[in-house]
């Protein structure tokens, strides 16, 4: 099969999250199903400078190498246990966005206190802590969608954002809404006490946007 369109897809969602300031370096990772039910995903450790379609690594859903020339992102076990348990889900985007970031250290979820958060799903919820790149990361990203199916967007502890959608294009709007509304959320923390939406005003919001 030929995967250079998906893998040129995946290329520049990772592209987009670093012009948009949500990571930088080599930091961060994309993935997304591809047509015959394999994974493109970013490669470990290289700088988006130097990047190509290329280097996008070509895995199974138990993160088996099928066509790679770079080693494939040390979060691959994490991104293929979503996808492998998730149907519904064919893209994620885990970036380094500063104020998802900060929310992660806290370890407290971030409520549901702007639209750009309910969008995400939110109250948004930090994972218990589990070592980046390992089973146990993939066990308890596994574990949250399970017990939060409408949810869009999670904390890593102490690391940062991951965003999940049925397109790359869903999954890096939700990544660019959550850091949005965590910025802002930020903001709001430092001048007063925001108060989330209440049950009526999401209500409200379902009705207008459906």
């Amino acid at each position: 099969m030929n995967y250079r369109p998906i893998q040129e897809q995946v290329y520049e969602t990772i592209l987009k999250l670093r012009d948009a300031g949500l990571t930088r370096l080599s930091a961060g990772n994309v993935s997304a199903r591809t047509a015959d039910g394999l994974v493109a995903i970013t490669p470990s450790a290289v700088k988006y400078d130097v990047l190509t379609p290329a280097d996008i690594a070509i895995v199974d859903l138990d993160g088996k190498v099928v066509q790679a020339n770079r080693k494939p992102s040390s979060e691959t076990p994490m991104h293929t246990a979503i996808l492998r348990n998730f149907p519904h889900i064919n893209a994620i985007c885990h970036s380094h966005s500063p104020h998802a970031i900060a929310f992660a250290m806290l370890g407290e979820q971030v409520p549901a206190a702007n639209i750009e958060l309910w969008q995400c799903g939110a109250p948004i919820p930090v994972l218990p802590w589990a070592c980046p790149g390992t089973e146990a990361g993939a066990g308890v990203a596994v574990q949250v969608l399970r017990q939060r199916p409408g949810l869009k967007v999670f904390l890593l502890n102490k690391h940062g954002p991951v965003s999940v959608g049925d397109s790359l294009d869903s999954a890096f709007d939700m990544a660019f809404a959550a850091e949005v509304g965590m910025q802002a959320y930020h903001y709001a923390l430092c001048i007063g006490k925001p108060q989330p939406l209440t049950p009526q005003q999401i209500e409200e919001i379902r009705q207008a946007y459906a």
